[in-house]
């Protein structure tokens, strides 16, 4: 086991502990130095002089063999596991499109329509929700609620026809005087 220094904060220097916590940084929070068993780490290293021997050549080439996997991996829903919420709210794309998908496209294509097709189709609700309250749920004289919509006015630069002679009841009416309930 390694020789744990104690060490009193109050009689350590600034630069001692600068030095302390570098060191323990580069240990990854551990009291011993890591371990590289990689032959040959560096590129100049094996060019330089002489280069590799044969032996070198082939133990490096038997790490980087040993470097690569020897099973695809693995899905295991257990290991990540949605809470109860998130399982509701993935139940109708994952029954709906990712189970179909699953059967005609390789596991990536359907996983990326399960999460591209959900999404389209929120937006598309979600402007249909929108584009249904401006249209029939306008701010007008019957109601105090509703989306305030109007249109910009007419261009008058002086030329041609004058500008239309407004009433003071034309002023912020809300479509009362172009009603046709109510007129007596």
């Amino acid at each position: 086991m390694a020789d744990v220094q104690k060490i009193d904060p109050v009689m350590e220097k600034p630069w001692q502990r600068a030095k302390r916590l570098e060191r323990f940084d580069f240990y990854n929070k551990s009291a011993y130095p890591p371990m590289n068993i990689e032959p040959l780490p560096r590129e100049r290293s094996r060019l330089a002089g002489e280069g590799m021997t044969a032996e070198q050549r082939l133990l490096r080439k038997q790490w980087v063999k040993d470097q690569t996997l020897h099973h695809e991996p693995r899905y295991i829903p257990e290991v990540k596991p949605y809470n109860i919420f998130r399982r509701i709210y993935r139940w109708p794309a994952d029954f709906f499109i990712l189970a179909p998908a699953q059967k005609i496209f390789n596991p990536m294509k359907a996983n990326i329509i399960r999460y591209c097709v959900p999404k389209i189709l929120m937006t598309f609700g979600a402007s249909y929700f929108v584009w249904y309250h401006l249209k029939y749920h306008k701010n007008d004289w019957t109601r105090t609620g509703g989306i305030h919509m109007f249109s910009s006015k007419p261009q008058y630069l002086g030329k041609g026809e004058p500008a239309p002679e407004k009433q003071a009841d034309d002023f912020f009416d809300r479509g009362f005087k172009s009603r046709t309930a109510l007129r007596n």
